[in-house]
């Protein structure tokens, strides 16, 4: 059974034999139709963009525009790829490749122009309806973007009161650490006090019970530093600074450590300099961290390498270590607070390099194998805007 024609395909099957008169009424008609459509296209929340088969614009509701950053006299003839870079390549547009894609493809994905936004795209290939049947028929695309910003905001707000609450469990945790040095302190303090109230010549146990307490005061100094940077995070300072200094300062402050466990630090750097924007301090304390896990986890006579580079909008350093590596079931753990497998440890150094690297904009990744190693990824912002959209020029953006 022959599936029946649409009325526009009845119509357009009889346009040899309509006159001139019917022929105009026909024409007021399918743009009427055609005005009605836009106006309901632009009362749509969604983006919606339409893609010829060379990947340009052939329309744009006002909401698909906004989106992307185009004015409201830019839509024919301006390419994705130069609008929305960022939605071309996600949809597979772009690196040399001609024609656009053949299947359907959903993303959700962050964009940062013309602001940050956090977008769900969905694109699906469509047949162009009027190419000429002698003609290859081309593939165009149908492409709805949907700005999900605020939900991901929301998101991150009731992650972030979740980490309130796991912060105040922390607070209980440490008050809890801070008792064992505390009675420690008392027991040898009233020794000393003993000792000298009664005058004895005995300096050599005096002085044992003093180192005693020295070593206690600096546990518990550390204890309550790392607690304080947790529960009181201070607004980074932000200043341009060259990544590769900042890491260096850091290995010096490692040199110690380093030299008792005969380990050798390489750095590879993709760039001279490595530059960002950030708080120099803070983000020696995320090296600091990250870098005295890797010294932990590996044995003595090893080796750490640090890697440094520039992707599309970011610039990245990887601490790669091949150490003990971490669990399946470890990792997803790693950036909850009071969580650790060290028995020293106090499980917090990584939730503070989370927070210092999303103040920074930034984020961190690790990929570790128990017995192979661990790889921790840090991506930072990059310092250079992407350049302001061209005006359309037809002349210009023809293929």
């Amino acid at each position: 059974m022959k599936a029946g024609k649409s009325p526009l395909d009845k119509v357009l099957g009889r346009l040899d034999d309509l006159d001139e008169v019917n022929l105009g009424i026909l024409v007021q008609r399918l743009a009427r139709e055609r005005k009605l459509l836009e106006i309901v296209f632009d009362v749509i929340r969604d983006g919606i963009l339409v893609l010829d088969g060379k990947g340009d614009i052939s329309y744009a509701n006002i909401q698909g525009k906004k989106i992307i950053g185009l004015k409201d006299n830019q839509t024919t003839q301006v390419s994705l790829l130069r609008a929305a870079p960022e939605i071309a390549r996600a949809i597979g547009l772009g690196h040399g490749k001609e024609g656009t894609q053949a299947e359907v493809i959903v993303r959700e994905m962050e964009i940062s122009y013309p602001e940050l936004r956090y977008i769900r795209v969905y694109a699906v290939p469509i047949e162009e309806v009027f190419a000429k049947q002698e003609e290859k028929e081309e593939i165009g695309i149908a492409i709805i973007i949907t700005d999900i910003t605020e939900d991901k905001v929301s998101l991150e707000e009731r992650i972030e009161s979740e980490r309130v609450a796991c912060i105040m469990d922390l607070a209980a945790g440490v008050a809890h650490e801070l008792g064992n040095p505390l009675n420690s302190i008392h027991i040898h303090l009233q020794v000393l006090r003993r000792n000298l109230d009664l005058e004895r010549e005995d300096q050599e146990k005096s002085k044992k019970s003093l180192i005693t307490c020295i070593n206690e005061v600096e546990r518990l100094d550390g204890i309550i530093a790392h607690f304080l940077k947790a529960i009181r995070p201070q607004t980074p300072d932000f200043k341009k600074i060259n990544l590769l200094a900042v890491i260096e300062e850091t290995v010096h402050l490692k040199k110690e450590e380093l030299s008792a466990k005969s380990i050798n630090i390489t750095m590879e750097a993709g760039v001279r300099e490595p530059l960002v924007n950030g708080d120099s301090e803070q983000l020696k304390q995320v090296f600091f961290n990250i870098i005295g896990n890797a010294i932990e986890a590996i044995n003595s006579k090893s080796e750490i390498k640090i890697l440094s580079g520039l992707e599309d909008r970011f610039v990245f350093v990887k601490i790669i270590d091949h150490g003990s590596g971490i669990s399946k079931d470890d990792l997803s753990k790693v950036f909850e607070p009071y969580y650790t497998t060290k028995a020293s440890g106090n499980g917090i150094g990584m939730m503070i390099v989370h927070r210092i690297m999303r103040d920074h904009g930034g984020d961190v990744g690790i990929d570790s194998k128990v017995g192979a190693g661990t790889i921790v990824t840090l991506r930072f912002p990059r310092n250079s805007e992407r350049s302001k959209l061209l005006e359309s020029n037809p002349a210009a953006d023809t293929k």
